[in-house]
């Protein structure tokens, strides 16, 4: 079947790994502001503008986030820290960076998470999704990036804290689990139910480059049974339900695929060997992502086109594979090599 141009059927064939499509899908996560302003000439100031890179950047999907936590902040930002930096590619001048309190977060104690200012779901707007969602072309979805329960609980408490709290509070850390888990998934219930809304993608890590943050069985208590609430709910609309987590997987590679996603990203280079992953549970899970962060940030434009040729060679013959970052596109990413994986996945993807 030939799709449209900007089409999400055509990314919903290789998630649901229903074979190859007409051409691979382009992939991402997240793009940084900066990038999208510079690929379409203008500073991007509206869910047009938006939606106008997405579109003519030739992805199928546009992600978006919802729910308690986004980018670098939990809720209302109070769980945050600043840090400037000066590392963009797209300007001198040095710009503010928000991040969760490595150490000690808001919540370190029974009384701080009862007297916490917890959310209700019906304070998590989602007309956001419903906003670029009209600015799109037919058959062309949002993708919500929502779930992040794991993280959410760590930057509320601290990770530093939750990891004392785990041997010393351990009930603290589940009362946290409990707190956040039916929020986040209700709301990720609510976004996967509008028309604009093609997939759900919990992003929610769990590793680093060598191994698990914390113990399996803290994941196995804690963790994965909110995942398989909502993969259950997920597989009855009949949506595709993506995982994303940074770093080394294989321990807990059979819980992924129990809580029934249909997509793995990014499948960090460093991390997991992408055709060692492939022979693995390729005919379970599609891949995404897998272009080397540091080659796009500091390679040339021709690595870069090297390494976009090479997976979609091993990876996407049965198309289950799309290409795109190991992370996402930073603002330290120079737009000549963001170009080179979009135009060499045209090239080498059958378009």
């Amino acid at each position: 079947m030939n799709y449209l141009d900007n089409d999400f059927r055509r990314i919903e064939h290789c998630l649901l790994l229903k074979g190859k499509p007409d051409r691979v899908p382009l992939w991402e996560l997240w793009v940084d502001p900066a990038v999208q302003g510079a690929f379409i000439g203008r500073e991007i100031q509206s869910a047009a503008d938006v939606a106008e890179f997405w579109i003519s950047a030739g992805y199928d999907h546009v992600p978006v986030s919802a729910g308690m936590i986004a980018v670098g902040g939990v809720g209302s930002g109070d769980a945050t820290q600043i840090a400037q930096h000066t590392y963009s590619v797209y300007s001198d001048e040095a710009q503010d960076m928000k991040w969760a309190a490595e150490h000690e977060g808001v919540i370190t104690s029974h009384e701080e998470l009862d007297a916490y200012a917890w959310p209700s779901v019906d304070d998590l707007d989602l007309s956001h999704l419903e906003e670029i969602g009209q600015c799109l072309p037919d058959h062309m979805k949002v993708i919500c990036i929502t779930g992040k329960i794991y993280t959410s609980v760590w930057m509320l408490m601290g990770y530093e804290t939750m990891v004392f709290a785990l041997r010393e509070q351990p009930d603290l850390v589940a009362r946290m689990f409990e707190k956040v888990g039916p929020l986040q998934i209700e709301i990720s219930k609510r976004a996967a139910q509008l028309d604009c809304v093609g997939a759900v993608w919990m992003s929610d890590d769990i590793a680093y480059t060598e191994s698990l943050l914390v113990r399996p069985e803290v994941l196995r208590e804690h963790l994965f049974p909110w995942y398989r609430e909502l993969g259950s709910f997920m597989a009855d609309l009949g949506k595709p339900y993506i995982y994303h987590s940074d770093g080394r997987l294989w321990e807990v590679l059979p819980d992924i695929l129990d809580c029934g996603f249909n997509a793995l990203h990014p499948i960090e280079p460093k991390a997991m060997d992408s055709r060692e992953l492939k022979k693995a549970i390729g005919d379970r899970l599609c891949l995404l992502g897998n272009i080397e962060l540091d080659t796009l940030s500091r390679g040339t434009p021709e690595q870069v086109r090297e390494l976009v040729r090479r997976n979609i060679e091993d990876l996407a013959s049965d198309g289950g594979y799309c290409p795109g970052s190991s992370n996402s596109v930073t603002n330290y990413v120079p737009l000549e090599n963001y170009k080179a994986m979009i135009e060499a996945t045209r090239e080498f993807g059958g378009w």
